[in-house]
């Protein structure tokens, strides 16, 4: 496992690139190792929201399990702004501690007939989030990343367009906060050639089920980590359901 971090300009938007490289994925402590470094390269991109509020999003279709990653992940990843409804809630969210965090996965426009930029402005409007995380797969064209990286950036996202689908993207000037992308590369873009007919397709490792859980675990649990370290991870399951 390493980290590379990069400070980028033009052509991509200038801020903080990072790709977490995942050697191993086997063993519970080979996960509790990813997730801490994980946790702590989300906590030095993080702007300081300490008291604040945070929006997590899990992008992507959960019927296709290539692009179910922000899906999954989002669904272990604890919602707390609830906690602040009523006077005893509220009473248990400040002795615990905790942050406050909305969770949402807004599916895609094949299934709400709406962009997902649109939906979360609609949501950012109301909430007004003070950062937003947005959980998703991506495409590569290496197979040197394919499912063995974790790639984050504070500079938003634009969904889709790993696949040549390309969404409003999400980012500070689209949505009034700042978005923090965290994602794994889970398909490569190829091109096959036979005699005159070259054809791009994508191609995702064999065991993708088993990967995309194990990714959506490990980028959860350190999300949780991160935004309500007070709580261990027995805590954060039993608030869960």
């Amino acid at each position: 496992m390493r980290t590379d971090l990069a400070h980028e300009s033009n052509p991509k938007p200038q801020g903080n690139y990072v790709t977490l490289f995942c050697d191993e994925r086997d063993t519970d402590k080979d996960i509790q190792k990813l997730t801490k470094a994980l946790s702590g390269i989300i906590e030095g991109i993080l702007p300081d929201v300490r008291d604040k509020k945070i929006l997590v999003v899990g992008l992507g279709n959960e019927n296709i399990t290539p692009d179910s990653l922000g899906v999954r992940a989002a669904a272990k990843i604890l919602a707390t702004a609830h906690f602040t409804a009523t006077p005893e809630l509220r009473r248990e969210f400040d002795e615990l501690g905790l942050r406050e965090v909305c969770v949402i996965s807004p599916g895609v426009m094949a299934q709400t007939g709406l962009e997902t930029a649109q939906q979360l402005r609609f949501i950012t409007d109301g909430i007004k989030p003070d950062c937003i995380i947005a959980i998703d797969s991506l495409a590569c064209n290496s197979t040197a990343r394919l499912a063995k990286t974790i790639q984050l950036t504070d500079t938003g996202i634009s969904p889709g367009s790993g696949v040549a689908n390309n969404r409003r993207e999400l980012s500070r000037d689209t949505l009034g906060a700042p978005v923090i992308a965290v994602g794994v590369p889970l398909v490569i873009d190829m091109v096959r050639d036979d005699s005159d007919n070259t054809e791009p397709f994508m191609v995702v490792p064999r065991d993708i089920d088993v990967i995309v859980n194990h990714y959506a675990r490990v980028i959860s649990a350190a999300v949780n980590r991160t935004l309500n370290p007070e709580l261990d991870e027995t805590e954060i399951e039993q608030l869960l359901f």
